[in-house]
């Protein structure tokens, strides 16, 4: 029987925390990489790193044994909600550092130096579809990481355009249409694990992409949108 691994990168945020809660570990091996401690997980499959890009040769060393790879990037940051809040300039840097810079340079490191890899998964926004006032650096570093990734070019990749999901990140901001909690999100991911492209977990926010795509920035802006 051929041995399925998941590598969970950013194993510390909310929405990881469901989707481990939730996978069935009788069919999956599930290893994480953080930045945050965990004196529950198990030394084999849990590794801490202080810097995702400058202990990028720790955690190649930790994932090169490892067979059939489910590679899933949960990493994310957003510091930004027009009118209310506009981020400074080093919550810019963090934003284009955490949802572009690690995905990105960590695929591309994997491409290089792991030979099993089966698939890539983005855990990304309905904000890449188009960037708006309300958080257009973030839609900005969202959009740069799928357009990336898309010239890089893996032989097997997935990104999941999610609109909200209730976590502590996302809490100050309105609830738009079609909300998830955590843990629907996290199904998700579990029943998509084999999709590939780019896929929405609610039809109508697919819909909503097309108009997303057409609208000027300006009339965006005039909503405050």
């Amino acid at each position: 029987m051929k041995e399925k691994n998941i590598v969970i990168i950013g194993s510390s945020s909310e929405l990881a925390e469901s989707f481990i809660n939730l996978i069935d570990t009788k069919k999956f091996n599930v290893f994480s990489i953080s930045r945050a401690d965990n004196d529950e997980a198990q030394q084999k499959s849990y590794l801490k790193v202080d810097d995702y890009i400058l202990d990028l040769e720790k955690i190649i060393n930790f994932l090169e044994n490892k067979k059939n790879l489910k590679i899933i990037f949960f990493n994310g940051f957003l510091a930004e909600n027009r009118t209310y809040q506009i981020p400074t300039n080093e919550e810019i840097q963090k934003t284009d550092f955490i949802n572009f810079q690690v995905p990105y340079v960590l695929t591309r490191a994997f491409e290089n130096n792991l030979k099993s890899v089966d698939k890539y998964i983005y855990i990304s926004s309905m904000a890449a579809v188009k960037p708006r006032y309300k958080n257009y650096i973030y839609g900005l570093s969202k959009k740069k990481l799928e357009t990336s990734i898309k010239l890089l070019n893996p032989e097997n990749y997935l990104f999941i355009r999610f609109g909200k999901v209730i976590t502590n990140m996302s809490k100050d901001h309105k609830d738009p249409p079609f909300v998830m909690t955590s843990k629907s999100a996290g199904n998700f991911i579990i029943k998509n694990l084999n999709s590939n492209g780019i896929i929405y977990p609610k039809f109508q926010l697919k819909v909503i992409s097309y108009i997303l795509k057409i609208l000027p920035f300006k009339l965006m802006k005039y909503l405050k949108y």
